[in-house]
């Protein structure tokens, strides 16, 4: 009776240590679930930093490009060489642009 009872209490035994086997990798998943979310969010903030930065960026050179339009106007109306070129504005104008339609379309959802 006891070779069966030492039997039986082997595999409760073995059976409990498989039971930890499993809850030890469920709780290693959840782990990693966990990490990944947070990842996530911070990932979304930075880019939502970004996005606003950049879009500040757009603004100033869109105010610079007006001024410069304004600087080229009276050159020409003056007869003189303008002092400024616009057109590396322009170009970075462009560039930013771009920059910030690919951002958004990044968009990590929460």
């Amino acid at each position: 009776m006891s070779k069966h009872i030492n039997k039986i209490f082997s595999m409760i035994q073995t059976e409990l240590k498989s039971e930890k086997v499993e809850l030890a990798l469920v709780d290693d998943y959840n782990k990693r679930i966990d990490k990944a979310n947070e990842a996530r969010k911070e990932a979304s903030i930075n880019l939502n930093r970004t996005e606003i930065k950049i879009g500040n960026a757009i603004t100033q050179l869109e105010l610079a490009l007006k001024e410069g339009n304004k600087i080229e106007k009276a050159s020409k109306d003056l007869g003189v060489k303008s002092p400024i070129s616009i057109s590396k504005v322009e170009a970075k104008l462009k560039q930013y642009r771009k920059v910030l339609s690919a951002l958004k379309s990044l968009s990590i959802k929460n």
